[in-house]
């Protein structure tokens, strides 16, 4: 009987300690804005350089090259033959050092045209793992903004300054 109550009480608690010590590294690439919330301090802690940053707090700078990124997207989308026309955002990104993307967390507006949550996962995943931003940093970095598309911006007119 005492052996059935130590091994039930191990499997009881084994699950309850390992989520206690769950690393960032447990954080999928792409996730709902609001889930894994126990992991935000720890990603923030790595990815602790804004994005404003890398544009010498330029806001003009930052703007641009945020747009950069969301025509990315959207020419990304394209490949795919992925339709984004209508959707409206939340999005929090952090970036590794190299401007690669460690995870990408999303949520949709109210307003947003409506796309099955797993179909933006699956578009996201495929972003995520071949993208790299143009910009880089000492460390990692993150942003945290609202994306809309089409983006209405033009390549020639948006420039980043480097």
């Amino acid at each position: 009987m005492k052996y059935l109550l130590i091994i039930t009480l191990t499997l009881w608690l084994a699950p309850i300690h390992a989520q206690s010590h769950a690393r960032s590294a447990d954080v999928p690439e792409v996730y709902l804005i609001g889930e894994h919330e126990v992991h935000y301090p720890e990603i923030s802690r790595r990815h602790p350089t804004v994005f404003m940053s890398l544009y010498k707090y330029d806001i003009d700078s930052a703007y641009k090259g945020w747009c950069e990124l969301l025509m990315d997207m959207e020419d990304y989308s394209r490949t795919l033959d992925f339709d984004l026309r209508g959707i409206k955002l939340w999005l929090n990104l952090y970036f590794n050092a190299d401007g690669t993307i460690a995870h990408l967390a999303f949520f949709p507006k109210p307003n947003s045209r409506n796309v099955p949550e797993e179909h933006l996962t699956a578009f996201f995943k495929n972003f995520v793992r071949q993208y790299q931003f143009e910009k880089t940093s000492e460390q990692g970095f993150q942003h945290s903004a609202s994306a809309s598309f089409p983006t209405f911006f033009h390549r020639t007119t948006v420039q980043t300054g480097n």
